[in-house]
């Protein structure tokens, strides 16, 4: 197979498994590649091609398969996972258990990847904050959260209506 063929077999596969699942041992077996050889194959390394392939992310947060995925992107998924149970149970609700429970991964691996549970919360801020979710900013407000208070004015004018209105 060539780039493009190579390519176009990673998209399918993420289409129907999710990027979280794409490694490359299984995209060079389904491509008919050996494994070492995809540096040369695509002309970057495994890592680059998949930021490339990020676009073609569902964003599901479909369950995990247990084989060794790319480090940055479990930890991007643990993240995503923990992200929409703050939105809906509460973010000083959210427990290693619930998370690892709903992302299909260990408690170690929660650990790994972010050592504590407030190192957990403040990620889950720093994304409501990037990503402009005033139900978690709300919360964050409400408990003196340095990282809620560096949202945009507007967005804490947001969050606090949303406050107002429970």
């Amino acid at each position: 197979m060539d780039k493009e063929q190579v390519k176009e077999k990673a998209i399918e596969m993420i289409k129907s498994d999710g990027l979280i699942n794409l490694s490359r041992s299984g995209l060079c077996e389904a491509a008919g590649i050996p494994n070492g050889s995809f540096p040369h194959v695509m002309g970057c390394t495994f890592s680059d091609f998949v930021e490339e392939l990020k676009e073609f992310d569902n964003g599901s947060t479909s369950e995990v398969n247990k084989t060794r995925t790319d480090p940055d992107l479990r930890k991007d998924q643990i993240l995503k996972v923990a992200v929409e149970m703050a939105k809906k149970d509460g973010y000083h609700k959210i427990t290693r258990d619930g998370v690892c429970k709903k992302a299909g991964v260990s408690a170690g691996l929660i650990s790994r990847y972010f050592n504590t549970m407030i190192q957990l919360r403040r990620s889950i801020m720093r994304v409501a904050v990037h990503q402009e979710i005033p139900e978690i900013i709300a919360q964050g407000i409400g408990n003196n959260d340095v990282h809620a208070k560096k949202a945009s004015p507007e967005l804490k004018r947001q969050a606090l209506d949303l406050m107002a209105n429970y």
